[in-house]
């Protein structure tokens, strides 16, 4: 959790009107019987989930503004309370989330590898254990549509281990393929959600995300 502030324009502070970004980064899954967090429902139970991120970084919509940069994070995907960013700031209005995803040492969590930049590791419905690591960079953009930007309200990052993880684990034989399909279908896991309530989690009426993960042009 991080409590930030900056500040922009001019000299009279008290003019300046703050917003509050709150940024929930978590695990979902719309496809439970497929992949499931916790224990499994048919198919894999994901019972840890680990993305290391170098720099996240709120894009303002203006591009008068500076970017606000939050620093390396480490994030656990599968916890009951969710791990998230508290923002107060002077920039009016916010039109991208960015993830620079990398192995970082300042991120090191127990029980994940060393080097690691995105780490699985659970069951599958035989009850064989599995674990999946990468140690490749990469990068997420989330952006508002045009001539829209997030506002003042709850948003939460979600990345959807179904889609993660379809077709995961492959065979011994062909591990290399199976790292690329972990490292490949990230990307296309991540969406930018508003959670109304606040309550840290994607309910069923907050299933439309307002952005989808890109590679940043």
């Amino acid at each position: 959790m991080a409590f930030l502030a900056a500040a922009c324009g001019g000299p009279d502070l008290g003019d300046i009107v703050e917003l509050e970004v709150s940024l929930t980064v978590t695990g979902t899954t719309s496809a439970p019987e497929a992949v499931a967090l916790g224990e499994t429902q048919g198919g894999l139970g994901v019972t840890r989930a680990f993305v290391s991120a170098s720099a996240v970084t709120l894009l303002p919509c203006s591009s008068n503004v500076s970017q606000l940069d939050l620093g390396a994070r480490g994030y656990d995907l599968v916890l009951e309370a969710p791990q998230y960013e508290r923002v107060t700031t002077a920039v009016s209005e916010f039109c991208g989330v960015r993830l620079d995803l990398d192995p970082v040492s300042s991120n090191a969590r127990a029980g994940i590898p060393e080097g690691a930049s995105l780490f699985v590791e659970g069951e599958a419905a035989d009850g064989t254990a599995f674990t999946l690591m990468s140690e490749s960079s990469s990068s997420l953009l989330l952006e508002a549509e045009p001539g829209s930007s997030f506002g003042e309200q709850p948003l939460l990052l979600g990345f959807d281990a179904s889609i993660w993880l379809a077709g995961l684990p492959l065979p011994e034989e062909l591990a290399e393929m199976s790292a690329e399909l972990f490292d490949s279908q990230l990307l296309e896991s991540a969406a930018l959600y508003v959670d109304s309530d606040g309550n840290q989690a994607l309910d069923a009426d907050e299933q439309t995300p307002v952005a989808r993960a890109t590679a940043p042009r």
